[in-house]
């Protein structure tokens, strides 16, 4: 019972430090990917997941969500010859992959355990999304400061060091263990 009652507070805490109420609110163009996820118990989804969950392309570990961002840029040069970006010019889409319970008849005790799961899982996810979101402006940054000739490099310099984040932030959660309510 504790741990019915820890997860909603734990989701709301992750959250309300991401200055959220909802996973990727305010974060345009954030699509949500389900793999479907078969079983009636709790051991047989488990077994479903581990089965289906994708594999993440920065350590090779299989895990139940993965998000993948991509940061894109215009640039232009003005009649004086200087080069520079905005965050007007910066686009960003997201795609999160989850798993969905593909059974409609799960029984309502294993359904809300899975809700809590998936809850934690996508404010952990959220982490990685709202993160590369909220840095897009590092990317001006660079670019801006780099010159006409090293805009491009820059800017790509910026994506990559946004994208450490990723692994650093799945290695200090250990992939969200440390604040994903288990699903076992």
């Amino acid at each position: 019972m504790q741990t019915a009652l820890a997860a909603p507070a734990l989701l709301a805490a992750l959250l309300a430090l991401q200055g959220s109420t909802t996973p990727f609110d305010g974060i345009p163009d954030v699509r949500i990917e389900e793999y479907a996820v078969g079983g009636r118990s709790v051991a047989a989804i488990r077994r479903a997941i581990d089965a289906a969950r994708p594999t993440d392309p920065n350590d090779g570990k299989r895990v139940d969500g993965l998000s993948r961002w991509n940061i894109n840029w215009r640039w232009r040069r003005d009649p004086q010859g200087v080069c520079s970006t905005s965050l007007d010019n910066i686009s960003f889409s997201a795609v999160v992959t989850v798993p969905r319970l593909a059974d409609p008849d799960v029984p309502a005790r294993v359904r809300a355990q899975f809700d809590r799961f998936r809850a934690t899982l996508l404010a952990h996810e959220d982490g990685h999304v709202r993160y590369a979101w909220d840095h897009r402006g590092d990317v001006v940054t660079a670019m801006n400061a780099a010159g006409c000739a090293g805009i491009k490099d820059a800017g790509m310099a910026a994506v990559r060091k946004i994208g450490e984040h990723d692994v650093a932030y799945d290695k200090a959660t250990r992939h969200g263990a440390d604040v994903i309510t288990p699903f076992r």
